[in-house]
């Protein structure tokens, strides 16, 4: 309080003249400051309105990291005028936003009105699909949510398998997005190595399929060398027999039956990881 409002103050208490007159001078000055102080916030809060908050005019309505009108939000229940922000602007809810966008990811985003595979969507959007069943559902792989299918249904990208699937060979499948040499596989796209080429390929030495190398490429062991072949003691994918594996049989432990010398004939009997020495031949071929 300033010596002029003090002095004014002081004057009205004066004339106020008995004890009982000075209290209710006192009191009405105090109640008409507390007043005058009491509007300023309520002004100001009707002065700016923020993101959602009912409205009358655009004058009304602001925000510090996006423009704001008054407008329809898309929402009833909170009037039918509402300070609100376009498409691409930064929000907090979804009352936030004009119209019927939605607020994905902090920013106002529209949602088209019958979305299909992999398009932007909220939990009551209808999603439409022709060869899946979609539902709207978050999906790792965009961060947000989506229509999207489960996994083993059809699917053309990444963005249209909920969770945290993705799409191989057509299918949505949960398997690991990267794979490293040796471990199981289902499409060459998930296999990674830093110091060699790998692809996705039947491994003899598993019996399945992953992420191998071919001859001649680096290898920590027998499951990351495609086909039957073995990794070396070098680190290299080989087609060799290992030292000492010179004869018939496979008690050298090494399943390629061309690399231990074998007869065509005992080819079934070598994959199957027999030691044994192959019989002779009986009649057609068939081993006795």
């Amino acid at each position: 309080m300033d010596d002029r409002r003090f002095d004014i103050l002081a004057r009205l208490v004066a004339q106020s003249g008995s004890r009982r007159g000075m209290v209710r001078g006192l009191a009405g000055v105090l109640a008409m400051l507390a007043a005058k102080h009491g509007a300023q916030p309520a002004n100001a809060h009707h002065a700016f309105l923020g993101p959602g908050e009912s409205c009358r005019s655009d004058s009304q309505c602001f925000a510090g990291d996006a423009p704001l009108i008054c407008a329809d939000n898309g929402f009833t229940m909170d009037g039918p005028l509402n300070c609100c922000t376009y498409d691409g602007y930064g929000c907090d809810v979804d009352q936030g936003c004009c119209g019927y966008s939605s607020c994905i990811n902090g920013v106002c985003t529209s949602i088209p009105s019958d979305p299909g595979p992999g398009d932007l969507c909220v939990d009551s959007s209808p999603c439409f699909g022709a060869d899946a069943p979609l539902t709207c559902d978050y999906v790792a792989s965009t961060g947000d949510y989506r229509c999207c299918t489960y996994e083993g249904s059809r699917c053309g990208f990444d963005a249209a398998c909920c969770g945290a699937a993705t799409c191989v060979d057509g299918r949505c499948s949960s398997a690991p997005v990267y794979v490293s040499p040796g471990d199981p596989c289902q499409d060459s796209s998930q296999c990674v190595a830093a110091d060699t080429a790998v692809t996705c390929d039947y491994v003899g030495n598993t019996n399945d399929f992953r992420c191998c190398a071919y001859e001649g490429s680096r290898c920590g062991w027998d499951g990351g060398c495609c086909g039957w072949l073995r990794c070396a003691d070098n680190g290299f994918c080989t087609g060799l027999p290992p030292t000492g594996c010179n004869g018939q049989g496979c008690d050298c432990d090494f399943r390629d039956p061309y690399g231990c010398a074998l007869p065509i004939w005992s080819v079934a009997r070598c994959r199957a990881g027999s030691s044994a020495l192959p019989g002779p031949i009986v009649g057609d071929g068939v081993m006795g």
